[in-house]
């Protein structure tokens, strides 16, 4: 299991994006609620102007209002006509109405003028009540009626200035009131401008950092990925990304190291079984070389058996030959006894040479059987590790696969989001590309692991044939040795006879006939004895033929280790300063088994 190693603090790809986005909406809410505060600012501050506007208007009104009511009076006070009095008094309840629309805040000068507006406006129908009450009062006499009637439109006519005067007043303050919230207006829609430029420029450079902050969290480690996978794509496993983020890219980065880790390791021991498979064929070479030469030993000791004991046949046909002049030559056939004896003595060490040399070759057999067996064993090993290699292999495969999906998702995802996803477009392009370039390594390395599985397949095929071709030598070796134990019985009998003859060369004339059956027995024995060197003499040629055949696949051995050695050294999977290179150990362990192959083939050109 792999322990991811990074900041708590680095978060993944979907949180990145997610914080990304709230921030960059919680920005523009934030100014949309700042921007909806200065509207309501706004309108209320066109409120505030349309208010002081229609004050303004209304203050016009009242001066309209007051000037008719004058001129109604003046008719009424020059007339004296009481149905004029009618049309001052709807001006009267219209100047009434008016002043109750006007209003102004309190402790302001302009509430005191409208006030004393008020009051004029009361004191203004007061007069005119008095007015009208003179001219209907029947009790004066002209003279007065028409001065008070001239008093009063005197006292009339200052208040209707007084109050033209103190209106006059109101609708300065009204104009100033308009023109202070209108100006207050153009302000706060400046200030509303101003700062949507701002929060537009603002919005705008926090968006190009937050997205350059983000693509080059994503550009870093996708470029370190992608240049360690150009260099393994390359051969060089040696590449390590390390890095210290803990999202997808570098959980992704921290699997990578470890397959590559896992694939050099495996390399590794892959390089060592090569390494101890070169080391156990040569030792089959020299092994080979060795048992060739025993071999040689005992087809040359056989030829010499086969020699003795064509000459034992022959004199003992001689010896049936001759029994009718056994007489005359007892000296001779003294003579003849005597060779025979000592011939018997040669064939005796001779036989027990070519066993122990059997025995020798038994053991030789015994020990290349198990360095065949270790052999077999490590290629078995080495089998194994490639399926481990193939399925790592495969899993690299899977996780391109899922990269390609997750990028292709990524990518409809930021055409989605329109303009504002073309840097996460971009990152999904590249790590899609990335995905191919995993996918392609994959396979080649793939490719190679089934030739290097191919040729391993066809070293355990020889391997196998190999083995049964030793059981084959170990059942002719215990066969020769079983004849080597009947020839050297027979060569004893054949010497103990001798020695008889030898002892009883006297009794000859009287024992003439069991001569002849003894000098019989001698030829049978000698055939049997001829037989039975033939039938060894065709078990070494077949010995020498699985010896030859054990030599030609010990140097087939030793090229398919060289060829796997090859295969190996695409990779780079140490450091260059270290210890020998694979190449160099291929050249020295190349020498030796070419010389030990030619001299091999030498011994089995003079056996032949």
């Amino acid at each position: 299991m792999i322990r991811l190693k990074g900041n708590p603090l680095h978060f993944s790809m979907k949180w990145k994006l997610i914080l990304s986005f709230s921030a960059i909406t919680l920005i523009f809410l934030g100014v949309a609620l700042y921007q909806g505060n200065k509207i309501s600012e706004v309108e209320r501050s066109m409120e505030k102007q349309k208010t002081e506007m229609e004050k303004r208007i209304t203050v016009s009104t009242i001066t309209q209002l007051l000037q008719e009511m004058n001129r109604a009076e003046s008719a009424l006070a020059e007339s004296s006509d009481v149905e004029l009095a009618g049309q001052f008094k709807d001006k009267q309840q219209q100047l009434a109405s008016e002043l109750a629309k006007v209003n102004f805040e309190a402790d302001t000068p302009a509430f005191k003028v409208l006030q004393q507006l008020r009051t004029q406006a009361g004191e203004y129908k007061g007069i005119f009540d008095k007015l009208l009450g003179v001219m209907g009062d029947a009790s004066l006499d002209p003279l007065t009626v028409l001065e008070q009637i001239d008093d009063l439109h005197t006292k009339a006519l200052a208040l209707s200035q007084s109050m033209l005067k103190t209106n006059g007043e109101l609708y300065t303050a009204a104009a100033d009131n308009a023109e202070k919230a209108q100006s207050y207006s153009f302000l706060m829609l400046d200030h509303t401008v101003s700062i949507i430029v701002y929060a537009a420029v603002g919005v705008f450079l926090f968006t190009l950092l937050l997205g350059w902050m983000l693509i080059r969290s994503f550009m870093t480690p996708v470029g370190k990925l992608q240049a360690a996978l150009k260099e393994i794509s390359e051969g060089d496993l040696r590449q390590q990304i390390n890095s210290p983020y803990n999202d997808e890219l570098g959980r992704l980065s921290h699997h990578f190291d470890h397959m590559v880790s896992r694939v050099r390791d495996m390399l590794r021991q892959t390089l060592s079984a090569a390494s101890s498979l070169a080391d156990y064929s040569h030792s089959f070479q020299q092994s080979s070389a060795i048992t060739a030469h025993a071999n040689q030993e005992i087809l040359r000791t056989i030829q010499e058996i086969s020699v003795g004991a064509g000459q034992q046949a022959v004199q003992s046909e001689q010896s049936s030959e001759l029994l009718q002049e056994l007489e005359r030559e007892v000296h001779e056939i003294t003579d003849h006894t005597g060779v025979m004896l000592t011939t018997s003595e040669t064939a005796n060490r001779n036989t027990r040479k070519g066993s122990e040399t059997v025995t020798a070759l038994r053991e030789i057999s015994a020990h290349s059987r198990t360095s065949i067996n270790k052999v077999y064993d490590a290629l078995e090993k080495l089998v194994q590790q490639s399926g481990d290699i193939s399925r790592i292999t495969n899993s690299i495969t899977e996780i391109s696969k899922q990269t390609n999906i997750l990028s292709l998702n990524a990518a409809i995802e930021a055409a989605r989001a329109g303009a504002s996803g073309k840097g996460f477009a971009v990152i999904a392009d590249e790590v899609r590309h990335l995905s191919v370039q995993t996918n392609d390594s994959s396979i080649h390395i793939s490719r190679i692991i089934s030739e290097l599985q191919i040729s391993m397949a066809d070293f355990q095929q020889y391997m196998l044939e190999t083995k049964k071709s030793l059981e084959d030598q170990d059942h002719q070796v215990e066969e020769t040795l079983a004849s080597f134990g009947a020839i050297d019985e027979s060569i004893t009998g054949i010497s103990r006879q001798i020695g008889q003859i030898h002892q009883k060369v006297e009794q000859t004339r009287k024992i003439n006939s069991r001569l002849a059956e003894s000098v019989h027995s001698v030829a049978s024995v000698a055939e049997q004895t001829a037989a039975g060197v033939q039938e060894v003499n065709a078990s070494s040629t077949q010995q020498d033929q699985a010896i030859s055949d054990i030599a030609r696949q010990a140097v087939e051995i030793n090229e398919i280790s060289q060829q796997l050695f090859k295969e190996i050294n695409v990779f780079k999977i140490e450091e260059q300063t270290g210890p020998e290179t694979p190449a160099g150990l291929l050249l020295i362990l190349d020498e030796p088994a070419r010389e030990d192959a030619e001299s091999t083939g030498e011994l089995l050109a003079v056996g032949e």
